[in-house]
């Protein structure tokens, strides 16, 4: 999780290096309807994709299986 925190922190100074004259800090301090920030919502959304990632690269691993390439 740790990982996943800091990959969002370093989006976060990457855009804000990028966008010019505001920084992506000043768009998520909005608050949105759902009661949180612009970043908390983000973070979320950014966490689940992350994990999201991860489960699919899990069952891309074959194993011990000899995998061939089909064309379809």
């Amino acid at each position: 999780m740790q990982a996943v925190k800091g990959a969002w922190t370093s989006y976060v100074r990457k855009m804000n290096k990028s966008m010019k004259p505001y920084k992506m800090e000043n768009y998520l301090c909005q608050e949105i309807d759902m009661g949180m920030t612009l970043e908390e919502f983000a973070e979320i959304v950014f966490i689940e994709g992350f994990v999201a990632g991860e489960k699919y690269g899990r069952t891309l691993t074959t194993g011990s299986r000899k995998c061939e390439h089909k064309l379809n």
